[in-house]
């Protein structure tokens, strides 16, 4: 068992022990360098019958270790939040799981050339095709006293609430709105994301909320993944 990772990337891709490369997100994003005590899972892409799939090998995970995930940047969210479930799961409640390992994502930081982790664990992963601005509907109660901000992520555009933005006004817009919103209250951040949308651009969106870092904007920790052919309200044009 490494006992830390900290890779310099060149080709911005890695090999699992079995020598199967997987191409993981590239991000101008700051994130975690230092892991002590972890092991690795690895989901791949394949294509079999015209269909991608996502291969997964966690052979040499040690539940009282730290996870991370090395997955293809090119896999879509139908295919690789299932698996994410199950794995989440599996760490958690394994009989030799131990309290503070936590599950990270891997990325390739661009502009300091070195494998990145974002932390995930928190997440809770909602696939019934329920949007966030329904769900605080129904849960009104829990949310009334944040700016309740819902974002729609899909793989052409960003939704801000019921206003579509371009992918690259997308931070400058939402931290203007949430400045203009606010009105004293701590905002909250409801994110939605299209199960179409890529690992990478999942990833991308994940890390530059992540290091908004302002107590004042908080990040629901429920993610709703939706099928947009079942939510015809959901925004996606």
């Amino acid at each position: 068992m490494r006992k830390l990772l900290v890779l310099v990337l060149v080709s911005f891709s890695i090999l699992s022990c079995s020598k199967r490369e997987i191409k993981i997100p590239m991000l101008a994003e700051q994130g975690i360098q230092e892991i002590h005590n972890h092991s690795q899972v690895w989901i791949f892409l394949e294509i079999k019958n015209n269909d991608t799939i996502a291969n997964v090998n966690r052979k040499n995970t040690i539940s009282t270790t730290h996870w991370i995930y090395n997955i293809d940047k090119h896999l879509p969210l139908k295919v690789i939040i299932p698996s994410i479930i199950k794995l989440q799961y599996k760490h958690k409640k394994s009989f030799h799981s131990e309290d503070g390992m936590h599950d990270y994502f891997s990325y390739s930081d661009t502009n300091s050339k070195k494998l990145s982790f974002l932390k995930f664990d928190a997440v809770i992963y909602k696939t019934d095709s329920l949007l966030s601005k329904s769900y605080i509907k129904i849960n009104r109660e829990v949310y009334k006293n944040y700016n309740n901000i819902n974002l729609t992520f899909n793989p052409n555009n960003v939704w801000l609430n019921d206003a579509k933005m371009e992918n690259d006004e997308f931070k400058t817009t939402l931290l203007e709105f949430i400045e203009f919103s606010s009105e004293g209250k701590q905002t909250m951040l409801h994110l939605n994301f299209n199960n179409k949308l890529s690992y990478q651009d999942y990833l991308y969106y994940k890390t530059m909320l992540h290091n908004f870092n302002n107590a004042a904007i908080l990040t629901n920790h429920l993610e709703f993944i939706f099928d947009q052919n079942k939510v015809p309200d959901c925004g996606c044009e």
